[in-house]
């Protein structure tokens, strides 16, 4: 399932999510500190080192010296030991309540908003509501996540986006929207190392404030219909022609072209049709999105800010971000749909004057 959350194993403060899974639904006004939300959903969750053995050629049973199996031990939701990864020495195993100790501080400041358990034990997440702010009169909201992953290779984050995690696929969204995205390995300093994660949060506030005078600048800022398509056209990009096409029209003219089709063998002639199929397609569909950022440019909301830069740069996010198709699930992290973002993005700090 797209949320990937471990059993009913997600709590959330007032707000149920879209998956409507959740062990729990805590008031608006209730303390609950980052190590009680963990040891809601993650409390029972255990973790062992396991050795590694091979056989020989001669027949006997051998073990790897320096690696071991991260095997995460049965549960209530799962009666099965399952093996994580492979990890070198380095490794820590660590319990999610220890790792989300050093963040008690936090939740002092800002409410524990949700957390949860998800690929199969392997990640637990929490999210902290920061300060509500607003550009010009669109309401804004910022949140402070940490991810504890006990997988070898993913390491620890702690980060800060606008987005609300309730699952693995706004989980993904937040960190590709993250202003500050700070990576913590598996290693025998990771909760020192986490809690000086917790203490940078003046640094998020900071960034806020930076982005917060950004957008206000675009909201200011009026834009012409030719401005509006040069942020349209940045995100949407029309695909760069086949260089087996480009040869033929760049060198031939259409009588010439068409007689040196005829000559090709079918395969070569089918081969150049789907070439051509496939730019008419990517084409088709750039002009598509094109349109629809459009028609969320001229309904933007709130009424007051159309017609700015900032209706026109979040006419491109909203498309690139909710529209559904290939790769939705990593679109604010990985692949086209981020860099569609960044382009308009650029844009429109040309039109404010900023780099």
């Amino acid at each position: 399932m797209a949320h990937k959350i471990m059993g009913d194993r997600f709590i959330s403060r007032t707000q149920s999510a879209w998956h409507n899974i959740a062990r729990r639904i805590f008031k608006e006004d209730e303390v609950l500190t980052a190590e009680e939300a963990m040891r809601e959903v993650a409390g029972d969750v255990e973790f062992y080192r396991s050795p590694i053995y091979f056989d020989t050629p001669s027949g006997e049973r051998a073990i790897i010296a320096d690696k071991s199996a991260v095997v995460r031990k049965p549960t209530i939701d799962d009666p099965r030991p399952l093996v994580l990864g492979i990890a070198t020495e380095s490794w820590q195993a660590t319990s999610y309540t220890d790792l989300a100790r050093p963040l008690n501080d936090l939740s002092k400041t800002y409410k524990v908003e949700t957390a949860g358990l998800l690929e199969d034990g392997g990640l637990a997440f929490l999210c902290f509501r920061g300060e509500d702010w607003d550009v010009k009169g669109d309401a804004m909201r910022s949140y402070f996540a940490a991810n504890f992953s006990l997988t070898p290779g993913k390491g620890h984050k702690v980060f800060h986006s606008p987005t609300r995690i309730v699952c693995w696929n706004t989980n993904t969204m937040a960190q590709g929207q993250a202003t500050i995205n700070l990576s913590i390995p598996h290693s025998a300093d990771a909760l020192k190392r986490i809690e000086l994660a917790s203490r940078l949060v003046t640094q998020f506030v900071e960034m806020k404030d930076k982005a917060q005078a950004i957008f206000e600048a675009f909201a200011d800022r009026p834009v012409t219909t030719k401005e509006v398509d040069a942020i349209l056209y940045a995100a949407f990009e029309l695909p760069a022609l086949p260089p087996k096409l480009r040869l033929i029209k760049q060198t031939l003219t259409e009588i010439e072209s068409q007689a040196f089709k005829k000559a090709l063998t079918p395969d070569l002639l089918m081969d150049l049709q789907k070439a051509q199929e496939s730019y008419d397609r990517q084409t088709d569909n750039a002009l598509r999105l094109r349109e629809v950022a459009r028609d969320r440019f001229e309904a933007f909301e709130p009424a007051n800010l159309r017609g700015t830069v900032w209706a026109a740069y979040n006419a491109v996010t909203e498309v690139a971000d909710w529209r559904e198709g290939r790769n939705a699930d990593q679109s604010a992290l990985f692949g086209s749909r981020a860099n569609e973002k960044g382009r308009a993005y650029e844009a429109a700090m040309s039109m404010i004057g900023a780099r």
